[in-house]
């Protein structure tokens, strides 16, 4: 025995362990393998029916993890508990919903990559529903007969409720004020909307202007506009799109009436049923209330410090200062905009609360930058 356990470099007393192993289980070559580990009894595990309750809420709810998951049993599904026989004190923490997602082979691990850290700032002022709406188009798709598909979202960045998920099949700013229209009628007017640069929430024309903006401004909207190519500063928007494209477009629908159908799913399940964890598991419906600024029947007119030249834009997007014919912009066509004095040579030019540019005497341009951000307001009159 000695010689063997040398030549195989074990113990005497493994050695003399496998002996009695082999001669106990009949001569079979078998019981010399490896044993588990494992424990024969494990007094802390989880108990089947919990495990069960787990597997079937996540067998309803298949894109959510584990800590929405436990949220949504503790909160909104205690049918479900009683019909298992759990007791909802006895449910485990969320390491250990993942560990049974995990078991059950119902989750990946996600891969590891650099990120580069979110600017907080356009979120600090968030602080009540309606205080900012974010607006987006999500990445359009086609559905099965073959018709492209522009999802428009708007979302109450405080509350995180879902106000529109309409699938439209061009991006075009009527109807994008269509649906704004509807969304205001039904919950106010926000104080501010947060967009991407593209249309039909922007323009490359001065201040960056859309007829959808000028719509905003207004009605008293305050526009912001991200950064481009800063999506993480609309953050809470994007990670609603992966949620909507996990649930709802993954595969797409037959029809885009179809495909409307899921999106109307989708937002009773994200505003009613689905918790937040920035809400401490409430669901957007119990944060989220209208807003008190009704849409109005009539649209006010701006108005300007009395030091202010009052001009209205023509329909080739001219202003007349004087005798000089100043290119504002066609989008604006119909409207007043003010020119003030600054210096001998130049002019600053306004639309509301909205600086477009310079204008110089000396060049006859106006001299802004391209998706400018809202600039300083008149010191003598109120932003609205």
């Amino acid at each position: 025995m000695s010689a063997l356990c040398r030549a195989f470099g074990v113990s005497r007393q493994t050695g003399y362990k496998w002996l009695r192993r082999y001669v106990s289980a009949g001569r079979s070559i078998k019981i010399l393998e490896d044993l588990s580990k494992r424990p024969k009894r494990s007094p802390g595990a989880t108990p089947d029916a919990i495990v069960k309750v787990i597997l079937e809420a996540r067998r309803m709810h298949p894109g959510w993890g584990a800590r929405k998951l436990r949220a949504w049993l503790l909160l909104r599904a205690a049918w479900l508990l009683q019909s298992k026989g759990v007791d909802p004190a006895s449910l485990p923490t969320p390491s250990t919903f993942g560990a049974v997602l995990r078991r059950e082979g119902l989750t990946r691990p996600r891969p590891k990559r650099w990120r580069t850290p979110p600017s907080e700032q356009p979120f600090a002022t968030t602080t009540a529903p309606n205080g900012t709406w974010c607006v987006d188009f999500k990445g359009q798709f086609r559905t099965q007969d073959g018709r492209q598909c522009y999802p428009l979202t708007i979302m109450d960045a405080f509350s995180r409720k879902l106000l529109c998920c309409k699938a439209l099949y061009v991006p075009e700013g009527r109807r994008v004020r269509k649906e704004f229209e509807a969304i205001f009628a039904a919950y106010g007017l926000p104080a501010a909307i947060r967009s991407d640069n593209g249309p039909p929430f922007a323009s490359v024309g001065l201040g960056g202007l859309s007829s959808l903006s000028i719509w905003w401004t207004q009605l008293r909207i305050r526009h912001e506009r991200i950064e481009p190519g800063k999506p993480q500063q609309n953050g809470r928007h994007e990670r609603m799109h992966r949620t909507l494209k996990l649930e709802a477009t993954s595969p797409p629908a037959s029809t885009l009436r179809a495909q409307q159908e899921a999106f109307d799913q989708f937002q009773r399940l994200y505003n009613g049923e689905r918790p937040h964890e920035a809400l401490g598991g409430k669901t957007p419906n119990d944060v989220y209330l209208p807003s008190t600024r009704l849409l109005p029947r009539r649209l006010e007119p701006f108005s300007y410090p009395p030091n202010c030249e009052v001009r209205r834009v023509r329909g080739d997007g001219i202003a007349l200062l004087g005798r000089r014919r100043v290119k504002v912009s066609k989008t604006l066509a119909g409207h007043s905009v003010a020119f003030r004095w600054i210096c001998d040579t130049k002019w600053e030019v306004r639309y509301g609360p909205i600086t477009l540019g310079i204008f110089d005497l000396r060049t006859h341009q106006v001299i802004g930058r391209r998706h400018s951000k809202r600039g300083p307001p008149f010191r003598e009159a109120p932003l609205w």
